[in-house]
C-alpha cells in the first residue's frame, strides 16, 4: 500500500469512529455515591464535635425527610473519615489490632471489630484527647452501625442522612451528659 493509500484509510477510519461515538445514547447520570457521603458526615460531626468538646449539647437537630442513601464499603469508608478528621485536629490513630500494623483505615467488613488505636509513631494524645476519640468512636460506630445490614459479613449501609447526623449528635450528647468515657475497648 501506497503512503497515499495508508494516509486515506487513516482518515477513513478517524471519520468512522468519530461518527460513531456522536451517535451513542446519552450517557447515564451518576450521583454522588453514598460512601462518599458517608464519609462528609463522619468528618463533619467529628469535627463539630472537636470543637465543641468543652461546650455542652445544645444545638437542636430535626431531621426531615430525606432520600435513603447505600454504602457498600462502610467499615472503610467511616474509620478514614474518623481517622481524617482526628487528623486534622492533630490526633493520630491507626487502626489494627498490633501496634505498628495499623492504617488509615479498618480493614474489618466489621464496623464492631475495629477500634482506632493510638498511632504509635506520633506523639501520645492527652488524656482529654484520648476520651474524646473514645466517646466520639462510641457514638460514630454506634450510630453507624444502627445502618448496616445483619446479615454476617455484609458492609453495606443503608441510612437517611438527615436521622443519621441526628444519631450521631445524639449519642455525642449522651457522652458528653456522663462526663464519662465509654467502654470501647480501644487504646490498648
Amino acid at each position: 500500500m501506497s503512503g497515499r493509500n495508508c494516509v486515506n484509510v487513516v482518515v477513513v477510519l478517524v471519520v468512522a469512529v468519530l461518527a460513531t461515538s456522536s451517535a451513542r445514547a446519552q450517557q447515564m447520570v451518576v450521583g454522588v455515591d453514598g460512601c462518599d457521603i458517608l464519609e462528609m458526615l463522619v468528618y463533619t460531626e467529628v469535627i463539630e464535635a472537636g470543637l465543641r468538646r468543652s461546650r455542652p449539647f445544645g444545638d437542636p437537630v430535626y431531621p426531615g425527610p430525606g432520600e435513603v442513601t447505600n454504602c457498600s464499603q462502610t467499615t472503610r469508608s467511616v474509620t478514614a473519615a474518623f481517622t481524617a478528621a482526628l487528623r486534622d485536629m492533630n490526633i493520630y490513630v491507626a487502626w489494627g489490632l498490633h501496634r505498628g500494623n495499623g492504617g488509615d483505615y479498618c480493614l474489618s467488613h466489621f464496623l464492631s471489630q475495629c477500634y482506632p488505636n493510638h498511632n504509635p509513631y506520633m506523639p501520645p494524645p492527652s488524656t482529654t484527647e484520648r476520651q474524646f476519640v473514645t466517646d466520639s468512636w462510641s457514638a460514630i460506630s454506634g450510630a453507624v452501625r444502627s445502618t448496616m445490614a445483619t446479615a454476617s459479613g455484609v458492609d453495606v449501609s443503608r441510612f437517611d442522612q438527615a436521622r443519621l447526623r441526628f444519631g450521631i449528635k445524639s449519642r455525642l450528647a449522651m457522652h458528653r451528659l456522663a462526663g464519662e468515657p465509654a467502654d470501647t475497648g480501644i487504646w490498648r
